[in-house]
């Protein structure tokens, strides 16, 4: 997330509009990490759900902070069968899209079944298709490959056609395939965002008929329309978007006409360099930035005359993160892994499946260094890649922590012996900005080298797309990645990261058909502590494979100019900080006092 040295004084024109980075009516904030795509059907990553939930709308929302309480957006109401397998909504009425169409229901079928059509293998379509339709959660090409049948796609188009029903133009029933207890949660997620049907299908975009389904099955959506697009209902509509900055306005057609936001032009800037940042908010510049560390934030931004720390024990978040061990890198053109064989000069494909490797990598991590120096004590370490307030995270599982005996005799028994008499050498990428990444791969690289002159690890910062595409392509053999909740249910992590079709365990070929079996019969009951002795025992699992390394979990904090406030703000702290929200808070909730 990341990349370029800028001096906000001032914000150019934007088409004939122009922008000032300060004032009562703008909002100004600086991160690192650019937006990978606008289109809900394609964006999974956090800096592009920042920019989408305030420029469309779902069904349904999660109410101020809260996790457990929901309010309606685009829904009035909605029902659930006895056999769980139908919900149905009462949509609002009088909604109009960025465009001036009206919203009806044929915006939301066509929404929801176009996520299905498409469902690209790098989006949140999975978690949909798997509620909806099955098919492993993967689109029709993934599914059939070469030696699809004309019966095949027939019955693969009718099971997405029969997912989503327009009882009439304003009630839609949603068909499952089974009890699915995290369905209503899952329509909260952007993905789910209502599209304008009619402005997508004009400009190119699937037609929403059988005619042309296939097409578009799998397809990545980068290429598409949406992708730099606005086709929502949101409190606010985008202006520009550069690849890099975001530039949106307050939409005067609103639905919500007693809730007008304040806030006139929301201004996100990707700004690298850390300095940068917090120089803009000293000079009143910026209304947020991201920092990355704690040191940072005591040192240099506590005591700004201009600018407030707001932080809570609280505020652990609804996310986890982790060292991720590749098992099958991709090895062509791919300069990471160096001569791509066991030979002193690089690292082979499947260099991670030895488990001793792992091993061997996770006791030359410092957790404890990492809380006490990066975090200033104010973390907690991860026994699993699950948060803490999740269902069935077991605080009594063992973590791994600095112990380089313990790594020099895992390395040794690596490869039977070869990897420590021949060495290796490769590449561990973070995004670039990102100083928290930053410093876990440097910690590793110390600690690594400092065992053997032959093991030599380079530390490379790669700009956001860049490393989203390496990632994607499966050329970092370990690289540091979070993943921020989708949905309120332990499932979206355990099955991300463990299980062998999950979004990381899959990316990094770990596949253990014990793991798989635990994952499988938690998602198949609704019995709470059933589940939670089951994830306990995926959390030990884990801890004996090592396919990932969990990082510590910092307690959050928010760095924002003194009078920046949100409304919902619960008592004595300036702003709600949702977890399941990438921005933490929504830009028509801001205030300027």
């Amino acid at each position: 997330m990341r990349k370029h040295l800028l001096k906000i004084l001032a914000l150019g024109l934007v088409g004939t509009m122009a922008f000032a980075a300060t004032g009562p009516d703008t909002y100004v904030q600086m991160t690192y990490g650019e937006v990978d795509s606008l289109d809900p059907a394609q964006a999974y990553d956090t800096a592009s759900g920042a920019i989408l939930e305030n420029i469309y709308e779902t069904l349904y929302t999660y109410k101020g902070e809260s996790i457990t309480e929901y309010e309606p957006v685009l829904a009035t109401d909605y029902s659930i069968s006895d056999d769980g397998k139908t919900y149905t909504f009462k949509l609002r009425r009088d909604v109009l899209f960025h465009s001036g169409n009206k919203m009806t229901c044929r915006d939301v079928e066509y929404s929801i079944e176009r996520l299905l059509v498409t469902n690209p293998g790098d989006s949140a379509g999975w978690f949909y298709a798997e509620s909806l339709i099955g098919y492993d959660g993967v689109n029709a090409k993934d599914y059939f490959g070469e030696d699809a049948s004309q019966e095949d796609l027939d019955k693969y188009w009718a099971a997405i056609d029969n997912s989503v029903e327009c009882i009439d133009d304003y009630t839609v029933a949603f068909h499952l395939i089974k009890k699915d207890p995290s369905f209503f949660v899952k329509l909260m997620y952007t993905a789910s965002s209502i599209l304008d049907s009619q402005y997508a299908i004009e400009n190119g975009e699937w037609s929403g008929t059988k005619a042309d389904w296939y097409d578009w099955a799998g397809k990545d959506l980068r290429s598409g329309f949406l992708h730099s697009h606005d086709a929502g209902t949101g409190a606010y509509k985008l202006v520009k978007w550069d690849g890099k900055d975001v530039y949106a306005e307050r939409f005067i057609g609103y639905w919500d006409y007693a809730n007008k936001p304040q806030i006139q032009t929301v201004i996100i800037k990707v700004v690298d360099e850390q300095a940068t940042r917090i120089q803009a908010l000293k000079a009143g510049d910026a209304d947020r930035i991201t920092v990355n560390d704690r040191a940072t934030l005591e040192t240099q931004i506590r005591g700004m005359a201009n600018a407030k720390i707001l932080e809570s024990d609280k505020w652990l978040g609804a996310a986890a993160s982790a060292v991720f061990f590749n098992q099958k890198i991709a090895a062509e053109d791919n300069p990471m892994i160096g001569s791509g064989q066991l030979d002193g000069n690089g690292i082979p494909a499947d260099f991670f499946k030895d488990v001793n490797v792992r091993k061997a990598f996770a006791y030359s991590f410092s957790q404890s260094a990492i809380i006490d120096d990066l975090y200033m004590g104010k973390a907690v370490p991860l026994t699993m890649a699950l948060p803490p307030s999740f269902l069935g995270y077991d605080p009594n599982i063992p973590i791994y922590d600095l112990d380089m005996d313990k790594a020099e005799e895992y390395f040794k028994k690596a490869y039977d012996g070869k990897l420590w008499e021949t060495g290796f050498s490769m590449t561990i990428a973070y995004n670039s900005g990102n100083t928290t990444r930053q410093t876990v791969a440097e910690v590793l690289k110390q600690n690594i080298e400092a065992l053997n002159p032959n093991f030599k690890i380079e530390v490379k910062a790669m700009p956001w797309p860049q490393f989203l595409d390496a990632y994607k392509k499966g050329q970092l053999p370990a690289l540091v990645l979070g993943w921020g909740a989708d949905y309120a249910d332990p499932d979206n992590f355990i099955y991300v990261f463990y299980h062998s079709n999950g979004y990381f365990a899959k990316k990094i070929g770990y596949n253990n058909a014990e793991m798989n079996k635990l994952i499988e019969e938690a998602r198949s009951i609704t019995d709470p502590a059933k589940r939670a002795e089951l994830y306990s025992k995926v959390g030990y699992l884990a801890y004996e494979d090592v396919p990932v390394l969990p990082l510590p979990r910092p307690t959050g904090w928010m760095v924002l100019a003194k009078n920046v406030y949100t409304k919902m703000a619960p008592e004595g702290i300036d702003v709600y900080n949702n977890p399941m929200r990438s921005g933490s808070f929504l830009w028509k909730d801001i205030i300027k006092k």
